[in-house]
């Protein structure tokens, strides 16, 4: 994990086996990518997956730019996460970029009346949060549009799966000081990741307020199980939702964007969404 370190046994591992391709994970490795090519010559291809890393400032950018003359493609969820690595002319021709997902998951929609058994889910309008309580995320944006939806939608519930935990403190108070997010807020917390598709599956709504992603895993994991998407309007949720043809996009930090969205749910074919949901999944 340090910038400078460099693994020649890997390396001259890698030059013994005389590879066409060569993937590196990351776009923060410059100095192992230069040493790679140096290596394997300028017939083997080398690509670069990105996930979610930013730029490097400083002497660390000299040599990602660098970097970039022995690299033959970059991979982005999407090609608007490339835009501040083009912008900072770290990668010089964008024709380099193409977009591929992370990953895809091996979850599967369960029994949905099973499935709210296991959980304790009932009703009509339950909203799922998975993800990291942090500033980035932005749970406090989320829950300030929940406030003003439950005053038309009293029965809705948010149930808020999660690990990290920096701005719970922040969110307890929020929700000790409002009645009606002390009896619609659950934060169910860390759950076994096996037993998300339970959830998923009870579930009617996943939402998100993420600023910046590299990708969207737990957003995959969500439509794999028809688990209607609520997210930010940022690329690679755009580019996992068909640019919002499959879920509803709000500006990140815009909670009355965001409650004009929920306001607007009672309205759609839940099941007609659902199915062309799981399709584009597959």
């Amino acid at each position: 994990k340090k910038f400078l370190y460099i693994p020649f046994k890997t390396l001259r591992y890698v030059k013994k086996e005389k590879p066409d391709v060569v993937l590196s994970q990351g776009l923060i490795f410059p100095l192992q990518v230069i040493m790679l090519r140096l290596l394997v010559g300028k017939k083997c291809i080398i690509i670069v997956q990105h996930h979610g890393g930013k730029p490097y400032a400083g002497i660390k950018k000299y040599f990602q730019k660098i970097a970039d003359r022995f690299i033959d493609a970059y991979i982005f969820t999407s090609s608007g996460n490339a835009k501040e690595w083009i912008e900072d002319k770290i990668i010089r021709d964008e024709n380099k970029c193409f977009e591929v997902l992370e990953a895809s998951t091996f979850f599967t929609k369960h029994d949905r009346q099973l499935a709210r058994n296991k959980t304790g889910i009932s009703g009509d309008y339950n909203f799922l949060w998975v993800g990291r309580l942090n500033a980035n995320k932005d749970p406090l944006t989320v829950l300030a549009a929940f406030e003003k939806y439950l005053s038309v939608n009293p029965e809705a519930k948010l149930y808020m799966i999660f690990q990290e935990t920096d701005l719970l403190a922040e969110i307890i108070t929020v929700i000790t000081k409002n009645k009606l997010l002390q009896k619609a807020v659950i934060l169910r917390g860390k759950i076994l990741h096996e037993d998300l598709p339970y959830w998923y599956s009870a579930a009617d709504f996943y939402i998100s307020g993420s600023h910046k992603e590299g990708s969207g895993y737990a957003l995959i994991e969500a439509m794999s199980c028809c688990c209607i998407p609520l997210l930010t309007d940022i690329p690679s949720f755009r580019k996992i939702t068909a640019n919002g043809q499959l879920g509803f996009l709000y500006e990140p930090g815009n909670a009355e964007q965001l409650v004009t969205l929920l306001m607007s749910l009672e309205h759609i074919d839940r099941e007609k969404l659902s199915d062309s949901i799981l399709q584009h999944f597959a």
